[in-house]
């Protein structure tokens, strides 16, 4: 039930954003120029950093690029690693990322390729580019899907073509521009446009340190679900006038994250995993009783001193509606679906949405041969859809035996073999044999009450995620985390996807992001 599975999220996150920022430029040999527009061959940075969560240090991070001779252009080749380990509850869990990018000397993409740890076992992507596309593959197990090619979104921008634009603009205080940066594993269609500002020159304090640098300030725009508003990430980094990054600031699901620079000792020293289960809980006015409530009515605000955050965009379902929406607040209405009255609502998929729906990815891939034998095995002779969505659903709640909180976000590739995890890996492994049986499904992440079992926190709201069944013209919620084929009213829907996987900007939406800053009040229920 707790999705602590978008604290990898922030991996991919923080990577981004501190590349979008100049890196050091002193030269290894000191007897050639250190143009950072122009940098010798070989390694010309080579920084580490010490992440901070909560005030905890959770986490390393190293960056080095390097100048590679190319038989037409040289190549620039930028690597980084990063490693969090984090705690809810009694049980830590490690995240980590390892990418590399290679861009030509005037920066244009060649190719791109990430390893993300999120569950026990990665997942690789890679991607290349050429003719003005990009072909992404993805692998696991062993086992790669079928590449996916995309046209690359103008003005696209990897690591190298940021830092080149970035020093282009220099760092007078004042300077405004905007960036649109790359990345396949976070929003393979679309670009980050980044909003960058130059504030001017502080003192920095790294580790007992003083160090003269320049604050800045970053504005990251994650698009939204299906043209939904999304959400802007804002970072404060600082810089030196030789363009190294000293410190960044952010706040993500109002968890406080650090980066500082410091020695490789420091950085890879003793964690001290943050606990962040309570930063994942909004707190109700009221208590819910989710057996006999039928229908719930919620006004969902932001809390005071987030003037500026927006409103967050609510997808509509055949079991939430959204009935009020102002500058400040909306209304939502949520009913269980055997509350429903009158005809249904049906629609038609389109030929695009339905491939969307029926297709394998990473984290979706019901290709992979065990995947399909446990959907063979929990279908048996059923042929009705909806009497299917209920079997499957029962028998992903128990095939996954072992309930618990050490995964992070596993393909259901891995919870096939696994058989644990918690609500992320239900979802996911629930979708993956829906559409092993030819029934269109996707992921949902949203909200769900919880009464006492999260730090003993009384009437809150925990993250969740549970899956939807494409059946007779309509949605259809199931959560095989909670065994609720007949969902409760209790859950809010925040963003739905496809996939799950390569694009995490479409399973974060500002709310995600925002979740802190929300205030949520039940206003009726039924």
């Amino acid at each position: 039930m707790q999705t602590i599975w978008r604290i990898g999220l922030l991996v991919s996150l923080l990577t981004n954003t501190l590349l979008a920022e100049p890196k050091a430029t002193e030269p290894i040999s000191t007897d050639r120029p250190a143009d950072p527009l122009n940098p010798p061959v070989g390694v010309f940075a080579d920084e580490w950093y010490t992440v901070m969560l909560n005030g905890h240090k959770c986490g390393q991070m190293h960056i080095q690029m390097k100048r590679i001779k190319g038989r037409d252009t040289d190549i620039i080749q930028s690597w980084t690693k990063m490693k969090l380990s984090v705690r809810r509850e009694s049980v830590e869990i490690g995240l980590g990322i390892d990418q590399k990018t290679r861009e030509t000397i005037d920066g244009h993409p060649i190719s791109y390729s990430q390893t993300q740890y999120l569950g026990k076992n990665p997942v690789t992507t890679k991607a290349t580019f050429k003719d003005g596309q990009v072909s992404i593959s993805q692998s696991q197990f062993g086992q790669e899907l079928p590449t996916k090619v995309h046209d690359l979104p103008p003005g696209a921008m990897l690591d190298w073509a940021v830092y080149r634009e970035q020093f282009k603009h220099g760092l007078k205080a004042g300077t405004r521009y905007e960036i649109g940066i790359y990345d396949p594993t976070l929003s393979p269609t679309r670009l980050l446009p980044t909003r960058v500002e130059i504030i001017g020159p502080e003192t920095v304090d790294l580790f007992g340190r003083k160090v003269d640098a320049i604050r800045t300030q970053q504005k990251m725009h994650m698009p939204g679900t299906f043209g939904l508003g999304g959400s802007d990430l804002e970072t404060v980094t600082w810089v030196t006038e030789s363009g190294d990054v000293v410190r960044m600031k952010m706040t993500v699901m109002e968890i406080p994250i650090e980066l500082l620079a410091c020695s490789r000792a420091v950085a890879t020293s003793d964690n001290d995993p943050a606990e962040l289960t309570l930063n994942m809980l909004v707190k109700l006015n009221r208590s819910i009783d989710t057996r006999k409530a039928r229908k719930v009515t919620y006004r969902i605000g932001l809390k005071p001193g987030t003037d500026e955050i927006k409103m967050p965009d609510f997808p509509e379902t055949s079991i939430q509606k959204v009935t009020a929406k102002d500058d400040d607040s909306v209304t939502l209405v949520v009913t269980r679906p055997s509350a429903h009255s009158g005809p249904k609502a049906t629609s038609k998929l389109s030929a695009s949405e339905r491939e969307d729906y029926l297709s394998a990815s990473s984290s979706v891939n019901w290709k992979d041969a065990e995947v399909s034998k446990l959907a063979d095995q929990a279908a048996g002779e059923e042929r009705d859809p909806r009497q299917l969505g209920k079997k499957l659903t029962q028998f992903v709640s128990e095939h996954i035996n072992s309930k618990n909180l050490s995964v992070g976000f596993a393909t259901a590739s891995e919870v096939a073999r696994s058989r644990e995890g918690d609500c992320s890996e239900h979802g996911i492994l629930l979708a993956a044999l829906g559409r092993a049986k030819g029934i269109p499904t996707r992921v949902v992440t949203g909200l769900v009450y919880a009464d006492g079992g999260f730090g003993g926190q009384q009437q809150v709201l925990v993250g969740h995620m549970w899956s939807q069944f494409w059946i007779e013209g309509e949605w259809v919620d199931l959560d095989a985390a909670l065994r609720q084929t007949d969902v409760d009213p209790t859950h809010i829907t925040m963003s739905v996807s496809a996939n799950g996987d390569a694009g995490l900007a479409d399973m974060v939406t500002s709310t995600w992001l925002n979740l802190g800053r929300l205030k949520i009040e039940v206003i009726e229920t039924e």
